[in-house]
């Protein structure tokens, strides 16, 4: 074999002989540093539990920094794989419920109850550690529809809509109930509506996923009737008009259309329709005509003409 083959032969056993040292002498120092006792702060994961009403909670989990006197080996164990203790809501020291903390011995106690070798554990820091939930208040509302149902062409309501309810409640978190001011809830898709109803309407989903509600549900009935429409021809009647002061009308009627369901209009007393204008000098010599006396139900409502001019005499 020739002289430089025997040298590069060397050369590589050598090199290979130092690599393996040094990963030997890295393990032993690993070891030797693992096997020695640090105080430092590993993760505990506690888990809140719900079995109370009084509160709502942002986060279900927190996870609180336990200082403890350990030796390397369980130190890293414990930040790879953190222990977790259950927290029932119902037994927790809380004094004040609109900022509820816990005492870090109470999480001490609470973590030597569950685990038994727990020495290593010194406390938890900080003393105080605040929790991710707020105070449960009840708030209620009126129930109100997102949009009526339809109608068959020439069909409406004829009188308010009625609820189920008066009101629904909700429980949750004070800073969200304040921002919302309404109960929405929405009906579902049906054929245009013809004739008197009773439906289920459903609170919305974006209303429905902030709190907690008594129900979600709600019975909505109306009076339907067929509307029609109707024309009549009024004198104007002058209110306030000055003692000894002749005034003038132009013109002295006005045409009024307006839609009314059948049933009112059968009951219509004509006599109690007036037209009426209030007296006021005004620069364009104009005054306005207002209707009194049509049904409650009456909808669409045109004066023609609007206003009337005025002259006056004295």
């Amino acid at each position: 074999m020739p002289a430089r083959q025997r040298t590069s032969k060397r050369r590589f056993l050598g090199s290979k002989q130092g690599v393996l040292f040094l990963v030997f002498a890295a393990v032993i120092w690993t070891l030797s540093a693992l096997s020695e006792t640090y105080i430092t702060t590993v993760p505990v994961q506690f888990k809140l539990q719900a079995d109370s009403s009084a509160f709502v909670f942002s986060n279900t989990h927190i996870e609180v920094p336990a200082q403890v006197s350990s030796t390397g080996f369980s130190i890293l164990y414990r930040r790879i794989f953190p222990r977790k203790v259950a927290l029932m809501i119902s037994e927790l020291p809380i004094k004040e419920a609109e900022n509820p903390t816990l005492n870090s011995d109470y999480l001490l106690n609470k973590y030597k109850q569950t685990y038994s070798n727990s020495s290593e554990i010194n406390g938890f820091v900080p003393a105080v550690i605040s929790l991710p939930m707020t105070q449960t208040v009840q708030k209620s509302y009126s129930p109100k529809l997102a949009a009526l149902p339809k109608f068959e062409e020439g069909y409406q309501l004829i009188s308010p809509l009625r609820f189920s309810l008066d009101s629904v409640s909700a429980f949750g978190s004070k800073a969200i109930l304040e921002k919302l001011d309404q109960a929405i809830f929405k009906l579902p898709a049906e054929n245009p509506i013809r004739e008197n109803f009773t439906l289920e309407a459903t609170l919305l989903d974006s209303i429905a996923n902030l709190a907690n509600w008594d129900t979600t549900i709600v019975q909505v009935s109306g009076k339907v009737d067929r509307y029609s429409d109707v024309t009549f021809v009024l004198p104007i009647t002058l209110i306030d008009t000055p003692e000894n002061v002749l005034v003038s009308l132009s013109p002295r009627q006005v045409k009024i259309k307006f839609a009314a369901p059948l049933s009112s209009l059968r009951s219509i007393d004509e006599t109690k329709l007036l037209a009426e204008a209030v007296f006021e000098k005004t620069s364009s010599g104009q005054l306005s005509v207002y209707v009194t006396g049509l049904p409650k139900t009456a909808k669409k409502l045109t004066i023609s003409p609007p206003t009337v001019s005025y002259l006056t005499v004295e």
